[in-house]
């Protein structure tokens, strides 16, 4: 694993939304695709956000969200901490952020900060398994 960048285990192209779409595009965009997030990008593709599974359980736990007759906004609920690694970096830094952060996906984005990929940890265990 000491040689593999980043880039040859991203997951590519990456499932993106903006953040004034409905929360409820959000999760039938996950599911169409079934992956466990989202990210959340502006106008120039640039990470902005990130959506997981555990934000809808943190969700469907809020009462003041599931009253309500008006469907949240993406931006309502979004992880906007975005932390992000480039396609060249050595895959231990990818690694070592997703565990000192706790992070189940991390964005991949490019010298101009636009996202090109994520990598989870599924990608992970697929490379795990590979060695």
């Amino acid at each position: 694993m000491s040689d593999t960048s980043v880039r040859q285990i991203m997951t590519s192209p990456v499932v993106t939304i903006r953040p004034d779409d409905p929360i409820t595009d959000a999760a039938q965009a996950m599911q169409d695709a079934s992956i466990g997030s989202l990210v959340i990008v502006d106008d120039d593709n640039s990470p902005q956000g990130i959506l997981t599974r555990t934000d809808f359980v943190r969700l469907a736990a809020d009462e003041t969200f599931l009253t309500g007759s008006d469907v949240p906004s993406v931006r309502a609920v979004m992880e906007t901490d975005v932390v992000t690694v480039t396609p060249d970096e050595p895959l231990e830094t990818a690694v070592e952020t997703m565990r000192e952060r706790t992070f189940h996906h991390l964005p991949v984005v490019n010298e101009g900060g636009e996202i090109i990929g994520v990598v989870t940890t599924t990608d992970l265990a697929d490379t795990s398994v590979a060695l």
